[in-house]
């Protein structure tokens, strides 16, 4: 695993925009749900959607573009169990987010 990176502040988290970001080449996309910070892979592995844009209800996300849902708390796609986002390590420091791919 690599070294954990600052993605941004939980204080612009906690406004309630997702954050979207590239790490080492790859697409993250970074959640707020109920007190915790979630980190995924910024692309939906169906169809490669933007997964950030997506509707987020509670821990389920939406992709935007086939309105696929993911269990943010295992990766998961709820409509075709094979299909996941990929899950990367996050530690909050101060209001700084770090995350690891």
């Amino acid at each position: 695993m690599k070294p954990m990176q600052r993605v941004g502040s939980l204080k612009e988290l906690k406004d309630g925009k997702p954050l979207d970001v590239t790490l080492d080449g790859q697409k993250i996309a970074v959640f707020y749900i109920k007190d915790e910070v979630v980190a995924t892979s910024g692309k939906c592995p169906h169809a490669g959607g933007p997964i950030q844009c997506g509707d987020l209800e509670g821990a389920w996300l939406t992709c935007p573009w086939h309105g696929w849902t993911f269990d943010l708390n295992s990766g998961v796609c709820t409509d075709d169990p094979s299909l996941a986002l990929d899950i990367y390590p996050v530690r909050v420091d101060g209001d700084d987010i770090l995350v690891a791919v």
